[in-house]
């Protein structure tokens, strides 16, 4: 089937996303000709009022259609971003820079720019926003040690892991994994 429409997707992050994506389209009675994380693509244009029946379902959900070009480089940073997070740090050839780059086919500075100016954050610290997020979620596994995550989420150092979770949540891996309660955000919504 040949694509002719895409829209894409803010927060549309994991299999489950696409899952509950495909199960509105159905509800909707919309063909889609693919689904994947942050597109849908169509055979043919939807008209306004499935545009809008789809876009207030997804809403209903916390998924958005993304509708200007800028909005759509930064879900592609972001998507990017947790791409090379998934990495292991021996796959990581090159920086997080270049890829972002490589990926999306601008400069970085370029690319860097719009994000600082529609997140309010640099894209270098989302990434560390979302690398402690991942720190947080393997404490509370407690499967791993902290070496074992210090490597599994690119820090070179149990050291340097430590300074920079200490630097943004205020308290140690160590003391974290001692909280009662402990605060977590969901991935999607870092930076928002």
């Amino acid at each position: 089937m040949e694509f002719v429409y895409t829209l894409h997707v803010k927060n549309m992050v994991c299999q489950r996303c696409i899952l509950i994506v495909k199960n509105i389209l159905t509800s909707l009675d919309i063909t889609a000709a693919a689904v994947t994380l942050g597109k849908i693509s169509f055979p043919e244009e939807l008209d306004a009022n499935r545009h809008k029946q789809l876009s207030e379902s997804l809403y209903s959900i916390g998924l958005e259609i993304i509708e200007s070009r800028v909005n759509q480089l930064v879900e592609g940073i972001k998507q990017c971003v947790r791409d090379y997070l998934v990495l292991r740090q021996d796959d990581q050839q090159y920086k997080l820079s270049s890829y972002v780059s490589n990926k999306l086919a601008y400069d970085f500075g370029y690319l860097s720019d719009v994000f600082s100016k529609m997140e309010g954050i640099t894209v270098e610290r989302y990434f560390m926003l979302q690398r402690l997020e991942k720190v947080k979620e393997l404490l509370d596994y407690d499967q791993l040690s902290l070496s074992e995550i210090a490597f599994e989420v690119g820090f070179s150092s149990v050291h340097h892991l430590s300074t920079q979770f200490k630097k943004i949540t205020g308290t140690t891996p160590t003391q974290y994994k001692q909280l009662a309660i402990k605060e977590r955000q969901c991935l999607d919504l870092i930076g928002a």
